[in-house]
């Protein structure tokens, strides 16, 4: 089966958050129960001479060695043949292990049904043939989707605020990562 993966091109991102709005849109995510699977946020770095900064658009990197799943104690979390990491609600018991192991902060606790959430990768949409809500809302085609084959020695694997990629081997690429004066 096909394995997929996220490429992001930071230099395209206007930081306009149509990706987290489509995806809470698209999976139904409560409002109030502080959950969001995909965030945008801006790393700055350098000196005051010579800053940069970086835009990011973050959710769960589907990694191919997911902390999440080793550490689930009852196996909510599993891996679909396409790499999609999802977590089982009948099945989750909301310890919290999977957030406090993920160097990426994907899996968040819903207080309202006191379990755990993530990005589900819009399995539903990518079971038919469709990209990610996210990536097919990305005004700039900042965000995409592409198949892990075709992109996983594109562009780059670390970008400064994320975590050392060594660690879980999340399926995303960076392009172009910084803006701002050198």
């Amino acid at each position: 089966m096909t394995r997929y993966g996220w490429l992001l091109d930071a230099k395209r991102c206007i930081e306009c958050r149509a990706c987290e709005s489509a995806c809470k849109q698209w999976n139904q995510v409560e409002t109030g129960v502080n959950v969001r699977f995909r965030r945008v946020r801006t790393v700055e770095s350098g000196t005051h001479a010579a800053p940069t900064a970086v835009a990011l658009s973050l959710t769960c990197n589907h990694c191919i060695d997911a902390t999440c799943i080793k550490v689930c104690p009852v196996k909510a979390i599993q891996r679909r043949p396409d790499g999609l990491v999802i977590i089982d609600q009948a099945t989750c018991v909301g310890c919290r292990l999977c957030e406090k192991f993920c160097p990426y902060g994907a899996p968040q606790f819903n207080e309202a049904t006191r379990k755990m959430l993530k990005c589900t990768g819009c399995f539903d949409r990518v079971d038919a043939g469709w990209a990610p809500a996210c990536a097919t809302l990305c005004p700039t085609e900042a965000l995409r989707w592409e198949k892990w084959e075709d992109i996983q020695n594109t562009g780059t694997d670390r970008v400064t605020g994320f975590s050392n990629p060594a660690l879980t081997k999340p399926a995303i690429r960076f392009l172009s990562t910084t803006w701002g004066r050198k």
